[in-house]
Order: C-alpha cells, then sequence, then structure tokens
C-alpha cells in the first residue's frame, strides 16, 4: 500500500511537479550549488511564496548577509520581504561576519527556536550553511555542530530550507557531511545558453 507523504509546496510550479508537490512536510533539504546558481534566490522565494500562496509564515537564517542586503536582494525580483517582516509573517535571525558578532552554535540555535515561535513559522530558510562549517576548521567539532543545528530544526517541526556551497564538481565533488543528514538533496546548476547564464 502506498502512502501518500505529506508535502509543502515550494510554490514553484516546474520544482513543485518534479518533487511530486513539493518539499517532504517538516523535512529538512539541502539546496547544494556554486557561486551564481539561485541558491539564495530560492531561499528567499520558499518564503515569500510560503507566506503569499499558502499563508504560512516562515523565519529565514542568515548565516553572511546583514537582512537589508536579503531586502535589497528581494526587491530586485518584485518580493516585498521588507513589507512581510514588518508584518510579523517573515522573522530574521542574523549572525553575519558584517556586524562583528562572535559565531556559537548554541546562540544561534536558541535564535532560531525564538524566532521561530514568535511568528509561529511552518518554514525556514537557512543561507549559507557553508558560513557555519568555516567556523570549525576542526572535522570532529564540525560534525557535532551541524548535527546539532539539525536536530534543532527537526524538532522546530517546520520544513526547512538549507543552502551549501558545492566543494569540488562532477566525480570530484566531495560528498558533505551534512547531506548525510538531510532529507533531500538539491543540486543547483548553472550553464550557459546563447551566452546567457541561466
Amino acid at each position: 500500500m502506498k502512502v501518500e507523504i505529506p508535502r509543502t509546496p515550494t510554490g514553484i510550479d516546474g520544482l513543485d511537479a518534479m518533487l511530486s508537490g513539493g518539499f517532504p512536510k517538516g523535512r529538512t533539504v539541502l539546496i547544494c550549488g556554486g557561486p551564481g546558481t539561485g541558491k539564495t534566490t530560492l531561499s528567499m522565494q520558499f518564503l515569500v511564496y510560503g507566506y503569499v500562496k499558502y499563508k504560512e509564515n516562515g523565519v529565514f537564517v542568515s548565516l553572511d548577509e546583514p537582512k537589508e542586503r536579503i531586502f535589497q536582494e528581494a526587491r530586485c525580483y518584485g518580493w516585498d520581504l521588507q513589507g512581510l517582516h514588518e508584518k510579523g509573517k517573515i522573522a530574521f535571525v542574523e549572525t553575519s561576519p558584517h556586524m562583528g558578532k562572535k559565531f556559537s552554535i548554541e546562540k544561534l540555535i536558541q535564535e532560531i527556536k525564538e524566532a521561530t515561535r514568535s511568528v509561529d513559522a511552518q518554514r525556514i530558510s537557512l543561507d549559507p550553511l557553508t558560513y557555519l562549517t568555516l567556523q570549525y576548521p576542526d572535522i570532529i567539532s564540525r560534525r557535532s555542530a551541524i548535527l546539532a543545528l539539525f536536530r534543532a530544526l527537526i524538532e522546530t517541526e517546520a520544513t526547512c530550507l538549507i543552502t551549501d556551497e558545492i566543494r569540488g564538481g562532477g566525480e570530484e565533488r566531495t560528498i558533505l557531511v551534512e547531506e548525510y543528514l538531510a532529507d533531500g538533496v538539491i543540486i543547483l546548476q548553472s550553464s550557459q545558453v546563447e551566452r546567457r547564464r541561466v
């Protein structure tokens, strides 16, 4: 007997069709790709469409850029992410090197949980996990931190999208620790079409 898995639609028609309706509800999906492949764009779109189309609140966790930069980028696509934030529909957690904050995985997890509760979030986007891994050069400490983060995200019961940089390419690509912890992995690639990158 086939069991239907509840889905959280991304709101992106072509992607949802490939995913049989969206990401598995309440699960963690890793979005991997090189620079310029659309990882941050997808993480924003997942939250914006989540509220605009499905009235699901969300949390954007930025480990790289301040929220003002994220707002600015969203406006380039016609998305009023700032407006949704000001209305209490999308909360922000910032742990950016530009803000001079000392990184702590425990503090990050606490802030994510508080933000999730504050807006009753059903969706979480974390961008990019790469910054977290750079804080832990030691592989044992890195695995421990990533495992703690993934466990905390699971406890929120929200559907989580996490972006990460690909290391290497093709058959030489390094398999990341986080790929074994995620419920699904999507690899984004860009290619040249008539001198345009798509």
